[in-house]
């Protein structure tokens, strides 16, 4: 959830207005750099304060003067407020939150125009940061690579099924950490679905799915089987009628109905394995929303 400060009038998220059971009417940013929540008023803090218990800790009218921007700069400041806030744990050592809300407070004093364009990494390395080389750091050699699918035998960590995709298990972007110890190996199903969830808490949701994912496993095997099955099949048929020079040599039509046959189970088994799947992340992706909305949300009590 979020909405405009009345100050800055960049839009924040809620925990950036909440502060000693107050809902201010300006974010963090602006009351880090002197600026006073009681001069402002804030319909959006003031709703959401009488929503959700707090006490509004802004103004019932506007006495102070609130930055003005065009909507296109408006987004270049947030997208560049959300990119920091999502990267990589070696950054935000370089450059802490504080400094960060220096330079980004500075930044807004002065005409857009002004203002450096381009990325994170570009924008701070405008800034006297030259931090391109912290955002890569979950980058992995192939002798690494293969290690890590040879220890798994090619099997999928989380599913059990055939993987060759090598995970972080928990995301370098938060954890920092790009050793063996946090790799594991995962299917490209699993890998996606996955995604930047921590790994403890992809384990105790995808918990609950197991019973989908012993029928993926079955359904996989069953493909492997089905596809030899229609590729010898073919074979054959190949070498009859080769053989025989005739399309219609003796036998051949049997051959025809048995890759029919073989090839519509293996469609099947695709289709099923596809519909299981989707069940699977839709409950992943549920739970997961849950949690992060409830992470977002606690500070509100």
């Amino acid at each position: 959830m979020k909405w405009a400060c009345a100050s800055c009038t960049l839009r924040w998220p809620a925990a950036a207005f909440i502060h000693d059971g107050l809902a201010d009417s300006i974010c963090a940013l602006c009351r880090t750099h002197q600026i006073s929540g009681p001069d402002f008023a804030n319909p959006a803090s003031q709703l959401f304060a009488q929503g959700t218990g707090l006490t509004y800790g802004g103004g019932d009218q506007t006495t102070g003067t609130p930055l003005a921007f065009t909507k296109a700069a408006r987004r270049q400041a947030e997208g560049l407020a959300d990119s920091y806030a999502a990267a990589p744990p070696a950054v935000r050592q370089a450059l802490p939150a504080a400094a960060f809300a220096d330079q980004l407070w500075t930044m807004l004093q002065t005409p857009p125009t002004a203002w450096p364009s381009g990325d994170l990494p570009t924008v701070l390395a405008a800034w006297g940061y030259p931090v391109q080389q912290l955002f890569d750091q979950n980058t992995l050699d192939l002798t690494t690579r293969q290690y890590i699918r040879e220890t798994y035998h090619h099997v999928c960590q989380y599913c059990g099924r055939y993987g060759n995709s090598v995970d972080h298990m928990n995301p370098v972007s938060i954890s920092a950490d790009n050793t063996i110890a946090n790799l594991t190996l995962a299917c490209a199903e699993c890998n996606q679905l996955k995604g930047d969830m921590p790994y403890a808490e992809f384990v105790r949701i995808d918990a609950a799915t197991a019973p989908l994912k012993a029928d993926l496993r079955r359904l996989e095997k069953a493909q492997r089987t089905f596809k030899v099955q229609v590729t010898n099949l073919q074979a054959q048929l190949a070498a009859l009628t080769h053989q025989a020079a005739d399309p219609a040599a003796p036998g051949a039509n049997v051959l025809r109905q048995q890759i029919k046959i073989a090839q519509d189970l293996l469609d099947q088994a695709k289709s099923d394995s596809k519909h299981i799947s989707a069940q699977r992340a839709a409950y992943v992706h549920s739970q997961w929303a849950v949690a992060q909305y409830q992470e977002e949300t606690r500070t509100w009590e």
